[in-house]
């Protein structure tokens, strides 16, 4: 050191001081790296870590997506099977289902077949009309027509307990009773034959007073036209005549009971004569149409307006006033099921 001057010295102590300097910023920028490496370590093994557990959680849910799977293939298996059981039996009922269709299309063409035909009911009655709509194919309504050998007509609408299949057996029921308690009469007032009706179907029923005892039966108007003489006999048993005669209704009112099984005591039925007038418009029917829910507020059509739409139409021909009938009962119920066969029975002397 003795060799080198002051001023070297000094030279080489700031040579230092700078080394040392650069050496301190070195060391301070290898820290900083140091510890910029050290969190970026840290984040790389926090993520690490979130890649191993969502693999983890992946792998739960691919494991629970292969019993999904599983169980989705065996309901599917479940399910065709099940659809394959429901299809054989489909096919089943529609097969049944048209089994019964084609038998109460059948027993159509029997009830049709028995009763009076519109030709022979045209013969009899040449200005009348038959409103007929039952329910359903078949029918628990009937009219009936017959001439007596005096040239009288009986004719009647017929309103058997039920509608559809049992009430089709009560029509057909009722209309051979009908048939053969006129055979077994002399005196054919209408009155008499319903009180003979009435006994033949209790009998016919074995109808009683035991709870189990069929007490089904009939409402029925029966009427005895004489147009020699210009009278009407009539005969009810719940079911009215009204007569029409320039604008102005009559109504003969029935007896409060059925034909068959009744608690009433009384067995015999009322008989009404009248005289009628060329014009007069006579009708008979069952309480189909005015029970019959449609309108604005979804109520029955009631008597009240029945009877004024008979008015209002009875003056047009017959056969008018049934497609009249048919066009109002149509507009009344709009949507509605129809609730119960329709029968209304229309004469003009």
């Amino acid at each position: 050191m003795e060799n080198y001057s002051q001023e070297q010295l000094l030279l080489e102590k700031e040579k230092l001081n700078v080394l040392k300097l650069e050496f301190e910023e070195k060391n301070k920028q290898m820290w900083a790296m140091s510890e910029a490496v050290y969190k970026e370590k840290k984040k790389i093994e926090e993520q690490l870590h979130e890649i191993l557990s969502q693999k983890s959680i992946l792998e739960t849910q691919k494991n629970e997506n292969e019993t999904n799977v599983k169980l989705l293939w065996e309901q599917s298996a479940a399910i065709h099977k099940e659809k394959e059981r429901i299809e054989t039996l489909k096919k089943e009922v529609e097969q049944r289902h048209q089994e019964v269709l084609d038998s109460v299309h059948y027993a159509k063409r029997i009830q049709l077949a028995i009763l009076p035909t519109e030709e022979m009911v045209k013969t009899l009655l040449p200005d009348s009309f038959i409103f007929f709509k039952p329910k359903n194919i078949v029918s628990g309504d009937f009219y009936w027509v017959k001439q007596l050998s005096d040239g009288k007509i009986l004719f009647a609408a017929v309103d058997c307990t039920g509608h559809g299949v049992p009430g089709a057996f009560m029509s057909i029921l009722g209309y051979n009773l009908l048939e053969q308690t006129l055979k077994d009469l002399t005196n054919y007032n209408p009155a008499t034959i319903l009180t003979e009706l009435c006994n033949a179907i209790i009998k016919s029923l074995k109808q009683t007073q035991e709870f189990e005892s069929v007490k089904d039966g009939m409402d029925i108007a029966l009427c005895l036209l004489d147009l020699k003489k210009l009278k009407i006999e009539f005969a009810g048993a719940h079911n009215p005549l009204y007569i029409i005669r320039n604008g102005e209704l009559m109504e003969f009112k029935a007896d409060n009971r059925a034909i068959g099984f009744s608690y009433f005591k009384k067995t015999s039925f009322q008989n009404h004569e009248v005289d009628i007038k060329k014009g007069d418009c006579l009708y008979i029917f069952s309480d189909g149409f005015v029970d019959q829910k449609g309108g604005p507020n979804k109520t029955k059509f009631f008597y009240t307006p029945f009877k004024q739409l008979l008015i209002d139409i009875h003056q047009n021909p017959m056969e008018e006033q049934r497609q009249l009938l048919d066009d109002k009962f149509m507009d009344w119920k709009k949507e509605l099921s129809q609730i119960d066969d329709v029968l209304i029975f229309g004469v003009k002397v």
